[in-house]
């Protein structure tokens, strides 16, 4: 969990910098995809569900102890705790303390950049691209890059189709080399080659961010996506990221009423608003 203590470490000489209080734990929710955590502003951080886990009347009483304290001294019992089991927790609360530092005006100051949306502003022509979680990203890279590689933890049944008839097999998506059902650490001797490599913030999650990044060792682009990678954008290009583009809810109560709903009715990108950050 050392990288877990260094955030803390940023953050908290960030909020002393910028005299911000440090708001307090109300609510934790573990939704059928999503760790969600709200403090007593409000506002909600997110962590995908794809770490360790012990089952959830394991986390209740471990939760209801953090309950109305600082989101700095939850963080600090749970690694006193040193359990990889809590680490979905420590996420989504680093990401939640995160937050008030990642206005435009704070981002600037250390210079980073923000800009609105998801545009990713990058010439992959001749370029060997890998994608860590399949998705997001493919409008960007299918038939405009030399090679597209999609690393997913998926099996093949749940991304592939296969079109059958008398004399012959398709299988679709086309065009795309995948590495399906199995860690992308297994596929080194591809990482290696790759010019451009983004990675899903469930990576955060299951703490194989730091491997993977290192794998990579001739790219030029090293990016991160998603809102489990919303925790310090300090601390992850200061990992060797040069890109990362997150989310945050646009409003926490419709995030949760539309998540609690029988038939969740949303698209992520609807409920929320995005952007990228860059180095300057």
């Amino acid at each position: 969990m050392e990288d877990i203590k260094r955030i803390l470490e940023l953050n908290l000489a960030l909020y002393k910098k910028y005299n911000i209080p440090i708001a307090n734990l109300e609510e934790f929710v573990f939704g059928f995809k999503w760790a969600m955590a709200i403090d007593n502003n409000k506002k909600i951080s997110f962590a995908l569900r794809i770490g360790k886990e012990k089952p959830i009347n394991e986390y209740e009483a471990v939760i209801r102890e953090l309950i109305g304290k600082p989101l700095d001294q939850c963080i600090i019992e749970l690694l006193l705790k040193e359990d990889d089991t809590l680490r979905t927790l420590l996420v989504v609360l680093s990401n939640l303390m995160s937050k008030p530092l990642n206005t435009v005006k704070l981002l600037k100051d250390r210079g980073i950049e923000r800009s609105e949306g998801l545009n990713f502003k990058y010439d992959v022509k001749d370029m060997k691209v890998g994608l860590i979680g399949y998705g997001v990203y493919i409008r960007f890279f299918l038939n405009k890059c030399s090679e597209f590689h999609a690393f997913d933890l998926l099996p093949e049944k749940q991304i592939l189709s296969y079109h059958i008839s008398k004399d012959s097999t398709e299988v679709y998506p086309q065009n795309i080399h995948f590495h399906l059902g199995e860690d992308a650490l297994n596929y080194k001797e591809v990482l290696k080659d790759l010019d451009i490599i983004i990675m899903s913030g469930s990576t955060l999650v299951n703490n194989s961010y730091l491997d993977i990044l290192s794998a990579c060792t001739n790219a030029k682009i090293k990016g991160i996506y998603g809102p489990s990678s919303e925790l310090s954008p300090d601390y992850l290009f200061e990992s060797g990221f040069n890109y990362i583009f997150s989310m945050d809810a646009k409003d926490s109560k419709t995030y949760l009423d539309c998540s609690f709903a029988a038939i969740p009715n949303f698209e992520t990108f609807e409920v929320m608003n995005l952007y990228e950050l860059k180095k300057v």
